[in-house]
């Protein structure tokens, strides 16, 4: 019941953008008229994620399970631009849905829904290239309890005849749970680069490698070892302008692997995910090609580690179950 409340929310939000995005494309004549302009674009997908983990207790007692997610998941964004002088808000909501399938009450079609209210500042020259700063408030559903992240850092691209290269980092602290005596928080670093190739001006075929580096900090009546949570992903993405009113089809795949370490203890846990996805996304407030909006309208500002794979302590708890055949009490 809570999932379809909060999918019925996300729903509301994106017709909400949608209905704005109207009136701020009927708009932006007005503002140009001042030497500005409003864009923007909002997008609907799904997302299918076959996982993986792996509990390797230094033994012949290792053991994984395996964890299958689906992802109704909406981004969307609004730019102001004022010759080179951008400035951005956008939202993104994942509603990841697990299911331990192993009979085990509350740990069945378990939700790990994860959202963000951001924005950025960038300097753009659409021929040459871009930087600025971006930020966001990052929200977690972790068994069932909020889990706040804040998230800050730098991006640029740059701009060629066919060939958007990019890159950026970001710092990211927060909590991973708090319950009780439960009171883990995390920090680290994503680093991300993008190549995206034209091969017609309305498609594009995008590379994406993202890297996590990051320290959990546990309370010590469970260990007082360091904890390190690292991992790396590799997305490929096609995206094709089917109607020149703004309209894209998009569509993606992606594998990533994250590994939970602990200093001086034999014990560590690696998730695998396998992700395909697909979706559309409408521009507004712009015209042209699809390479024309990708670099004048809104940048993205979405986490990979945070956002877009389900978060690694209910990944470990579910592979945990599903490993267990229901045998857990």
């Amino acid at each position: 019941m809570i999932s379809k409340l909060k999918l019925s929310a996300s729903a509301a939000a994106l017709a909400l953008l949608v209905a704005g995005a109207v009136s701020s494309a009927q708009a932006a004549d007005v503002v140009a008229d001042e030497g500005c302009t409003i864009s923007g674009a909002v997008g609907i997908g799904y997302m299918f994620d076959w996982q993986k983990v792996d509990f390797d207790f230094g033994s012949e007692d290792s053991f994984d399970g395996d964890v299958d997610w689906n992802t109704p998941f909406g981004e969307a964004g609004g730019l102001v631009t004022c010759g080179g002088f951008n400035v951005q808000a956008d939202f993104a909501y994942y509603n990841h849905q697990g299911d331990a399938d192993v009979g085990l009450g509350k740990l069945e079609d378990v939700d790990a829904d994860n959202s963000h209210f951001g924005g950025a500042l960038f300097w753009r020259d659409p021929s040459y290239a871009a930087l600025g700063v971006s930020g966001s408030w990052v929200n977690q559903d972790v068994l069932s309890k909020d889990s706040d992240t804040f998230r800050v850092g730098l991006f640029g691209e740059f701009y060629m005849e066919n060939f958007t290269l990019g890159a950026s980092a970001h710092y990211f602290n927060g909590e991973v749970i708090n319950i009780g005596p439960l009171d883990i928080d995390q920090d680290g670093f994503e680093l991300a680069a993008w190549g995206r190739f034209y091969a017609t001006p309305d498609l594009s075929l995008m590379l994406r490698g993202d890297a996590l580096l990051s320290n959990i900090d546990v309370p010590s009546q469970i260990t007082d070892e360091d904890v390190d949570l690292n991992g790396w992903a590799i997305t490929g993405e096609a995206e094709y302008l089917a109607w020149d009113k703004g309209l894209s089809v998009f569509g993606g795949v992606r594998y990533a692997q994250r590994s939970l370490d602990v200093d001086n203890e034999d014990f560590d846990v690696d998730i695998d995910d396998t992700q395909v996805y697909a979706g559309l996304k409408f521009y507004f407030g712009q015209d042209g090609t699809l390479q024309d909006r990708q670099r004048t309208g809104t940048v993205d500002n979405t986490s990979v580690f945070l956002e877009k794979l389900p978060n690694a302590l209910t990944s470990g708890i579910l592979g945990l179950a599903n490993a267990a055949g229901g045998n857990i009490n």
